[in-house]
């Protein structure tokens, strides 16, 4: 295959807009199932009786207990740390919460909860009669307070709490496709160091100033400089991501004509997101030396064999 710089037209048409992987589908409908098994523990299955001192002693025996309440609630991870920050800052748990604190993550939470029987109470009634507490009103947006009501959603059935155990994987589900994404980059790359000897790294290089996502041979003597994005949805980090590239390739260019050498700058970018965001796609396209996507990998071959020295390059 020729090492060629593709049309934005090329790029457009064979962007792959949603990112199919059995395996993390797997992987997610796994994590699904071991919520599942927690939430059929008898305190929180369908019909159960919901009282805090049952529910402080689910929680305190189940380590993932307080995943599957939040998830029930549909209280974000984030939101439920702001919150126990402002318990401590209104004196509800011990230590306080003043500037030289810092916020609990949520494995030191779950680990007061399996420790402090006292603490361990204290999340127990936030989650199920938090959002009645006229405390918490004066704090707290009713738009969250509401969803501290697991009292009144314990009756969700199985098939309802799967769909919502699945909806709270989103963040963790999108980022493990960019992972997933660049391990065919990876696998890529690793099939050319097979063949031709030629490594590959990752890191901080000072020829572009900022970390690159793969470098052939290495970040600091990079003849190839691969930096990725995969979208299936718009984020607000899009447009300082397309910089971000575009600054990158400024600095190749720059590079390159000083030292009169051919140094070749990739982009790979796919996803959906990135059809929805037409105009950085076409600057993503359009100013690189190469552009990538799934449906075009197999170019990274040519391109490193064009570029990459010979003293790198292992005869066949």
């Amino acid at each position: 295959m020729e090492a060629r710089k593709i049309t934005f037209q090329e790029a457009w048409n064979s962007t792959t807009v949603f990112f199919v992987d059995d395996e993390l589908e797997d992987e997610i409908d796994a994590e699904v199932m071991s919520l599942l098994e927690v939430a059929n523990d008898a305190h929180v299955a369908e019909g159960a009786s919901i009282e805090v001192d049952s529910i402080r002693e689910f929680l305190m025996r189940n380590d993932k207990g307080l995943d599957v309440i939040l998830r029930d609630i549909e209280l974000s991870e984030e939101k439920f740390l702001r919150i126990v920050s402002l318990l401590r800052k209104l004196g509800h748990v011990n230590g306080g919460f003043d500037f030289e604190s810092t916020e609990w993550g949520l494995a030191k939470i779950k680990n007061k909860i399996r420790t402090e029987p006292e603490f361990a109470y204290l999340i127990a009634w936030l989650v199920v009669d938090g959002g009645s507490d006229p405390e918490l009103a004066q704090y707290i947006p009713r738009y969250y307070l509401d969803t501290l009501n697991y009292r009144e959603i314990r009756g969700s059935s199985q098939a309802a709490r799967r769909i919502r155990y699945k909806r709270a994987l989103i963040g963790t589900y999108g980022g493990r496709k960019g992972y997933k994404v660049e391990a065919r980059i990876r696998q890529t790359l690793e099939r050319i160091q097979e063949k031709y000897g030629v490594p590959f790294g990752r890191g901080r290089s000072r020829m572009v100033n900022t970390d690159i996502d793969f470098a052939i041979p290495d970040v600091e003597d990079p003849w190839v400089i691969i930096m990725s994005s995969f979208q299936e949805t718009t984020s607000s980090g899009q447009t300082t991501k397309a910089r971000d590239m575009l600054n990158a390739y400024l600095r190749v260019v720059e590079y390159n004509s000083r030292n009169r050498e051919t140094r070749a700058f990739v982009n790979f970018v796919d996803g959906g997101g990135w059809l929805a965001r037409k105009r950085d796609l076409h600057r993503l396209v359009e100013q690189c030396h190469y552009f990538l996507n799934l449906q075009h990998l197999e170019m990274l071959e040519a391109i490193v064999l064009k570029h990459v020295p010979a003293r790198y390059i292992r005869s066949v």
